[in-house]
């Protein structure tokens, strides 16, 4: 997952495939949604994350991983920013059922 594709759709695949191909040299987020339970879908694209992550130039991914009814977006965001992207992104209103991961960039 060294560069995303051009955000396009969907890509069914499962959580170790993600943290396999995180790039260590980056940072990221993921958020995780167990579609069990009721709620929007974060691959919502009128979601508020999306215009966001467009204006601010930042890479996602969308993967569900369709064995566990999940679904995933990983976001790519600069090193040093993980805890001020985090705090933006959650405030346009995730479920309570969102669950999200930090990767921050290993030093060079």
């Amino acid at each position: 997952m060294d560069s995303f594709p051009a955000n396009q759709g969907p890509v069914e695949q499962s959580f170790s495939w993600i943290k396999r191909g995180l790039d260590p040299t980056q940072s990221y987020i993921i958020f995780e949604h167990d579609l069990k339970h009721r709620g929007e879908s974060i691959f919502d694209p009128s979601h508020r994350i999306y215009a966001f992550l467009k204006e601010k130039k930042m890479g996602w991914q969308q993967v569900v991983d369709m064995d566990l009814a999940t679904e995933y977006l990983v976001v790519q965001v600069p090193a040093g920013k993980e805890d001020a992207v985090l705090g933006k992104i959650l405030g346009f209103g995730f479920s309570e059922h969102i669950v999200f991961y930090i990767f921050k960039a290993e030093e060079v």
